[in-house]
């Protein structure tokens, strides 16, 4: 099977949020596939806002690009998800407030995937190990994927190794695009140098 890299794409027009919900985890807790439901605030305390370094960004796509680098998604990607029987994703949701600090959306979540796989074939691939978190990979040079390690019903996931990093497989990826799923894009994963 394929296997992708995940990343959000706020392209020329997409809203961009600053930073998280201040009520609730820090930003580091979100990058460690572990659940954060019980101390996620809710009503006005989960609102995120646009960012204002960039006013000329209105448009809502179905992922929305923000600061923190975590995954933020409407209820058509959750009911995408649910239905291709994932599993392994935690829904916090968040209201999205404009620059005026109006209510825009109350479709939205952040999405806390949990847990990680096994994708990096740490022999094979390249990489530089963090020096502060040793046990994960700060820098992927060369990533080489280890197959075996990835079970079958793995389809949205964090790489264990490198737990800020998600990938999608292609079953899935094929579903987002005939659903027309926007603001996000995908990179092969095989053979990725980090970047992009």
């Amino acid at each position: 099977m394929t296997y992708w890299v995940f990343k959000s794409d706020f392209g020329k027009e997409g809203v961009f949020l600053s930073s998280l919900p201040g009520e609730g985890p820090k930003d580091y807790e979100y990058s460690k596939g572990r659940s954060l439901a019980d101390r996620h605030p809710s009503g006005k305390a989960s609102a995120m806002y646009y960012d204002p370094t960039y006013p000329e960004r209105i448009k809502l796509y179905d992922f929305v690009a923000n600061l923190d680098g975590v995954l933020i998604a409407n209820q058509k990607v959750k009911t995408i998800l649910s239905e291709f029987g994932i599993k392994n994703i935690e829904y916090l949701p968040v209201q999205l407030m404009d620059h005026q600090d109006k209510l825009v959306s109350e479709d939205y979540s952040i999405l806390n995937v949990l847990g990680g796989e096994d994708i990096v074939d740490m022999e094979a691939s390249e990489y530089r190990m963090g020096s502060i978190i040793k046990t994960q990979i700060k820098r992927i040079k060369k990533l080489v994927i280890d197959d075996k390690s990835i079970p079958n019903n793995a389809h949205f996931f964090r790489a264990s190794a490198k737990l800020n990093q998600f990938f999608i497989s292609g079953e899935l990826k094929q579903v987002f695009d005939i659903n027309n799923i926007t603001g996000y894009r995908s990179i092969v994963a095989d053979d990725w140098n980090g970047k992009g």
